[in-house]
């Protein structure tokens, strides 16, 4: 940790989620039984391939026999030992290159799509689409969208993340219809770290918010029911996702060996959870609905909202979940997550988030029964009209985020008609 304020400060403005020295983006951006777990196997990282770049299909729907398509954003590389097990299993794989095309990768199962593949493919629309962010990754999920079969499942992961030899089949195997564990407690916040066995206590994953976790007590997985999952919260080994600041006064976050009471459990209808999108498996329906928030949008000078956009678009994604009837589960398949971020950084990028948290869900919890049971993509249309009219009632914090989101939020629905 730097000793000097002067130093601290050099590094909380560096206002690039991925590297420093990036401006900030303007408004103009964006308006035009108790079952133990086996530890997930430690790949040995290989060398990125930097070769040149391949050329888009138009379709390959009749060629591509992969059930799963696997969507990661980078600005860095691809380190393919990483997803080796996906690799051999025939996946497909989008890969959202964040910058004007820094990753080649030749491979007959990879896809590589930068900034300018967006413009020419997206036109006035790729406002919807965040730029130096994990939340790029929505750039992948419109491409799965208007380019696979209904049958096919989308996997999200980060290119920090190594996956397991048997991860291919857990995804299958934890969105199919089986007996598992339904998640019960106070509030309407499910903490998903209760569902580990081995971690410390009073550790809350990113995005969980401060006022619930006043007297929170660990929720129980007591209740067995039958069900079909069609989001799945994959969680993690390694460096866990949990909040920069928490990291200065909160309890240890590296486990490389954690495990879980249970494989799969459901989170109830009307509990919230935190999403991180660095592990996430779901039905190709949900796509409209998976969509991960403009992030790094400057509120006012050397102030930003960062590092909410899944956040945020799994509250959304969980409130739509709910209202038609779709569960959603947390648990396997594990991945190693591998990097831990500057702290620092981190806790600028995310401070504005945390002050207006619990005013976002308060939208959300309004807005409920506004919402019309529909297909994903209606009720996006839906909610982007109901955020419209809260905006006006909206702190000026988030009222001044809504100038950008809400027009991209927008874009996103009309590029997915």
């Amino acid at each position: 940790t730097p000793s000097q304020p002067q130093e601290i400060l050099s590094q909380v403005k560096q206002v690039n989620s991925y590297n420093s020295g990036v401006a900030f983006p303007t408004r103009d951006d964006y308006i035009g039984g108790r079952t133990k777990i086996s530890p997930v196997r430690n790949h040995t990282p290989i060398k990125a391939l930097s070769i040149k770049h391949i050329n888009h299909p138009t379709s390959r729907k009749q060629e591509r026999q992969a059930e799963m398509i696997v969507v990661i954003p980078s600005a860095r590389s691809i380190v393919l030992d990483h997803v080796k097990p996906l690799i051999e299993s025939g996946a497909r794989f989008i890969i959202v290159d964040d910058s004007e095309g820094n990753i080649k990768i030749d491979h007959p199962q990879f896809e590589v799509y930068n900034w300018n593949d967006q413009n020419r493919m997206l036109g006035s629309l790729v406002k919807a689409i965040p730029r130096r962010n994990g939340a790029a990754r929505d750039f992948g999920f419109y491409i799965a969208w208007k380019n696979s079969d209904p049958g096919e499942i989308i996997v999200a992961l980060d290119d920090d993340c190594c996956v397991g030899e048997d991860f291919p089949h857990e995804v299958e195997k934890t969105l199919a219809q089986k007996a598992r564990r339904l998640a019960r407690g106070n509030g309407m916040h499910f903490n998903v770290l209760d569902c580990y066995e081995n971690v410390e206590e009073n550790m809350y994953p990113r995005g969980f918010p401060y006022s619930a976790r006043v007297q929170y007590t660990p929720w129980q997985f007591d209740q067995e029911i039958m069900c079909e999952v069609a989001f799945n919260v994959g969680l993690w080994q390694g460096v866990f996702d949990i909040n920069a600041i928490d990291k200065l006064q909160g309890p240890r976050y590296t486990y490389a060996d954690a495990e879980l009471y249970e494989p799969s459990v459901v989170v109830p209808y009307g509990a919230y959870v935190s999403v991180c999108s660095m592990n996430m498996q779901f039905r190709r329906e949900l796509i409209p609905a998976v969509y991960q928030l403009l992030m790094h949008v400057e509120i006012m000078p050397g102030w930003v909202i960062d590092r909410y956009g899944d956040i945020w678009g799994g509250f959304i994604l969980k409130t739509l979940m709910d209202r038609k009837g779709d569960r959603m589960a947390a648990g396997t398949p594990m991945i190693r997550h591998l990097k831990d971020g500057s702290f620092q950084r981190n806790i600028w990028q995310e401070h504005l988030c945390h002050t207006v948290n619990d005013e976002f869900i308060a939208i959300l919890n309004r807005s409920h029964d506004d919402i019309e049971p529909a297909n994903y993509h209606s009720m996006m249309e839906q909610l982007a009209d109901i955020f419209s009219r809260e905006r006006e009632h909206c702190s000026p914090i988030l009222k001044r985020y809504w100038d950008f989101q809400l027009p991209a939020l927008k874009a996103w629905t009309k590029a997915l008609s």
